[in-house]
C-alpha cells in the first residue's frame, strides 16, 4: 500500500513505521491518523514481522496535530471529527483498541518533539526510546482541548498520579532526561543511536518465542485492570497452553543441543 503521510519498511524482522511530513515537523492530521492505523494492522499480520518500530522523519518525532486540523475543526462549529469525515487516532477509539489488542510488541523511537498527540500516541507503545534532544509534553491544556488515546489511563499507571497531573495540567515540554526519570521513557540515547538502540531492543524480543511475548504482553495490559487473583488465574490458564507447544519443546531441545532455538509461534 502506498502511504501518503508515512512509510513502512520491514526488514531484519521489524516493521519501521515512519511519520513521513518534516517539513511539518510530522504534525498529525485525519490523513496520518488512517495511515497509522492500516500501517500497525498490515504489520500485526505479516508473520515475517516480530517487532514494530514508530519513529518521526527529520528533527521531529510528532509536533502535535496540524493547525490546519484545529482550524477546521473550529469552522465545523467543533467536535472531535472536525468534519473532516476521516477518521484519526487522535479522534475516535478505534486506534487505541487496534493498538491495545496488537500481537507484535511495540517501540516508539522518539527522535525529537513529541507534542500533544504525538507525546500521547507514544503511550500506546510498550517500550519508549528517545534521543537525547528530544522533548515531550502534553499540550492539550495550552490549546484549550484535554489529552487523548487513552493517556489519561495509561500516563498515572507509568509515572503516578501526581507526576500526571503535572504533565498533564501545565502543558509543559519536558526534557527526555526529565522523561526518563521520572519513568515515562524507557531510555534516553544519543540521536545517532536512536534507531539502533531501538533495533537492538527489537533482536532481543525476536530471539524470544512469538507465543510467549504475545500472551505475555496481554497479560501486563490485562493487569492494569484486573483483580490479582484474576491475573493468577490467567497466567495459570497460560502457563499451561505454553507449556505443551511447539515452541516449549523446540527450546528445551535446543538447550540440550547448545543451539539457538528456532521458533515457529506454535
Amino acid at each position: 500500500m502506498a502511504y501518503e503521510t508515512i512509510t513502512l519498511e520491514k526488514r531484519d524482522a521489524m516493521g519501521i513505521i515512519t511519520l513521513n511530513r518534516p517539513q511539518r515537523l510530522n504534525a498529525w492530521t485525519p490523513v496520518m491518523g488512517a495511515e497509522l492505523a492500516q500501517a500497525f494492522r498490515d504489520v500485526d499480520a505479516d508473520p515475517a514481522v516480530r517487532v514494530a518500530v514508530l519513529t518521526g522523519a527529520g528533527r521531529a518525532f510528532c509536533a502535535g496535530a496540524d493547525m490546519d486540523f484545529f482550524a477546521a475543526q473550529v469552522a465545523a462549529g467543533g467536535g472531535a471529527q472536525g468534519g473532516s469525515g476521516v477518521p484519526g487516532p487522535s479522534r475516535v477509539e478505534e486506534f487505541p483498541a487496534l493498538m491495545r489488542h496488537l500481537t507484535k510488541p511495540t517501540i516508539a523511537a522518539i527522535n525529537g518533539y513529541a507534542l500533544g498527540v504525538g507525546c500521547t500516541m507514544t503511550l500506546l507503545c510498550d517500550i519508549r526510546l528517545a534521543a537525547e534532544e528530544a522533548k515531550l509534553g502534553f499540550l492539550f491544556p495550552r490549546m484549550g482541548v484535554m489529552a487523548e488515546l487513552g493517556s489519561t489511563f495509561l500516563l498515572p499507571r507509568l509515572v503516578g498520579l501526581g507526576r500526571a497531573c503535572e504533565l498533564m495540567f501545565t502543558g509543559k515540554q519536558y526534557t527526555a532526561t526529565e522523561c526518563e526519570r521520572i519513568g515515562l521513557l524507557n531510555r534516553v540515547v544519543p540521536a545517532p543511536e536512536l534507531l539502533q538502540a531501538a533495533g537492538e531492543l527489537a533482536r532481543e524480543i525476536s530471539q524470544c518465542a512469538p507465543l510467549s511475548v504475545l500472551l505475555t504482553r496481554q497479560a501486563l495490559y490485562q493487569g492494569l485492570s484486573e483483580s490479582f487473583d484474576a491475573q493468577v488465574r490467567y497466567e495459570g490458564f497460560t502457563l499451561d497452553y505454553l507449556y505443551r507447544t511447539r515452541d516449549h519443546a523446540e527450546a528445551i531441545r535446543a538447550f540440550k543441543e547448545k543451539r539457538p532455538p528456532v521458533f515457529e509461534g506454535r
